[in-house]
């Protein structure tokens, strides 16, 4: 394991490989962000309805010339020379985090054909555009077959890239290098049976929590006003960032981090789906903002991997976010751009409704305790269609079997069950980082009261910019220089520990319920 050393983040220009890496790099970067702005044009709902299939060949076209790239044997060159040498006195560890980087990158992109990339892109447009239509209509079969068509294609990649034991590990090693579903299933393990357990004795309990007032009417424009205010509130760069609504809120990290990072928040009639989605993509973003301005138009620029980057997410969405200290000082928000029916709502019912626990149908409206098993719900699913053991056609059955035995409901429509999450549009692997991002921040947020016994004290105060200024020096800075372990040793002392987030489940809403 590589140490995080306190020296200059600093790439050697001075050396030719390194510079050749570089020129290199820095034109893939500029393709990949041209490539990122289809995207945010069709998810932001820039691109007309029937411009669907040319926008297809577009992307399909921009993402073959990155493949090219991304294989160039020149590439391959520098790296068989950087490799050698590397590990020299005279190199740093931002340029070997630079080479082990690209050539895990270079690994996987060789092993996969560029039509059979090319389609993928082609399918993938297509299938987004036929996704909003089903969920719209509660139309599962006519997405089933863009569905069968991801599996396929997700089967053939996972081929092309090898495994050891399950498809799944050579999906989910492209956002998270070293870890397999053995590794997921052992740290899932005690989160899923505490999850289960919190849920049932909060169930039993006799204690309920008013949260009517979280549902209304509220206008899209005052969402997206407190959206804002919410996000500049936790540091969040509008000169170096944007916000705009789409059906299903997401952080836009191909643009061009630190300098051009943008995200989306979607209205709803209940306002925690845009508030603290707000936060959640905030906590996304900031992580972009932070990277070191020596890591632009590199791909050390963005996060580690997919599940540290959502520990910074849901950081700043339930650590901080869902905490009454952080609303003792902005509540006020809310009640400016909502004084109905908020003027009338204390800031304890308000902080404590945020926290309600009930199971229910919408993963991203889930509270913390139930989160993790809709995400444990979704993995196990895509495992058995990876591996053939579930028919697409059974799919929407299996995922109504799954909600009634983990949480003890069953959706009433597909809109509201097996259609309501985007990503399936694309491929499978993204959904554990979810759950990894909770027990990362856990452990995190662990070390940050450590170092802050006050941290409380202050955020009722209103303050969180020694919260960014710490996350900044001990993570954001660093990009994905280093492995998400190393940096999860450097910053907590120790290695994935799920008993953090049990702890911390366990401790608050034992509180909340009087459970104790």
């Amino acid at each position: 394991m590589q140490v995080i050393e306190e020296e200059p983040i600093r790439l050697t220009r001075t050396d030719d490989r390194i510079r050749d890496l570089l020129h290199l790099l820095h034109s893939l970067s500029d393709l990949q962000a041209a490539g990122s702005l289809l995207g945010w044009d069709q998810m932001t709902g820039g691109l007309p309805e029937g411009a669907g299939e040319v926008r297809a060949h577009q992307a399909a076209t921009i993402k073959g010339l990155i493949h090219e790239q991304r294989t160039a044997a020149r590439l391959g060159q520098l790296l068989d020379e950087l490799e050698g040498v590397i590990e020299h006195s005279s190199f740093t560890n931002t340029d070997r985090g630079l080479v082990r980087w690209v050539r895990h990158d270079y690994e996987w992109a060789t092993k996969l054909p560029r039509s059979l990339v090319e389609e993928m892109e082609r399918a993938s447009v297509i299938s987004y555009q036929a996704w909003v239509r089903a969920r719209a209509t509660n139309d599962f079969a006519s997405f089933a077959p863009h569905l069968q068509r991801t599996i396929a294609f997700q089967r053939e990649v996972a081929d092309h890239l090898g495994y050891q034991e399950h498809r799944y590990d050579a999906l989910f090693d492209r956002g998270n290098p070293g870890m397999t579903s053995r590794d997921l299933e052992r740290l899932f393990a005690p989160i899923r049976e505490t999850s289960m357990s919190l849920l049932r004795r909060i169930q039993d309990s006799a204690l309920g929590i008013e949260t009517s007032f979280l549902t209304g009417n509220f206008a899209q424009e005052q969402q997206r006003a407190l959206a804002e205010q919410l996000l500049g509130s936790i540091g969040y760069d509008f000169s170096r960032g944007g916000l705009a609504l789409s059906p299903h809120p997401f952080t836009f990290m191909g643009l061009g981090a630190p300098q051009d990072v943008r995200l989306t928040i979607r209205s709803s009639d209940f306002l925690p789906s845009s508030m603290m989605a707000a936060l959640h993509e905030g906590g996304h973003a900031l992580y972009e903002q932070g990277g070191d301005k020596a890591l632009v138009r590199t791909p050390l620029a963005h996060g580690t991997s997919s599940g540290f980057h959502e520990s910074q997410s849901r950081l700043w969405e339930n650590v901080i976010g869902r905490s009454e200290p952080f609303w003792h000082h902005h509540y006020q928000l809310v009640q400016q751009a909502l004084p109905h029916p908020f003027q009338q709502i204390s800031v304890q019912a308000f902080s404590r409704a945020l926290n309600h626990v009930q199971a229910s149908l919408i993963r991203v409206e889930a509270d913390e305790v139930t989160y993790n098993l809709h995400i444990i719900i979704r993995f196990e699913l895509e495992q058995a269609l990876l591996d053939g053991t579930l028919a697409v056609e059974s799919l929407p059955r299996l995922w109504k079997e799954k909600y009634r035995s983990y949480l003890g409901i069953e959706p009433e429509s597909d809109a509201n069950g097996v259609l309501q999450d985007v990503q399936w549009v694309s491929g499978f692997g993204s959904f554990p980082g979810l759950t990894l991002g909770n027990l990362y921040s856990a452990q995190i947020a662990h070390a940050l009261r450590q170092q802050f016994a006050d941290c409380d004290e202050r955020l009722s105060r209103g303050e969180t910019t020694f919260i960014l200024t710490w996350l900044r020096e001990h993570i954001h800075r660093f990009g994905s220089i280093y492995r998400a372990n190393e940096l999860l040793q450097h910053v907590s002392g120790e290695d994935a520990n799920p008993q953090y987030l049990v702890t911390y489940l366990t401790e608050k809403f034992s509180r909340l319920y009087a459970l104790l």
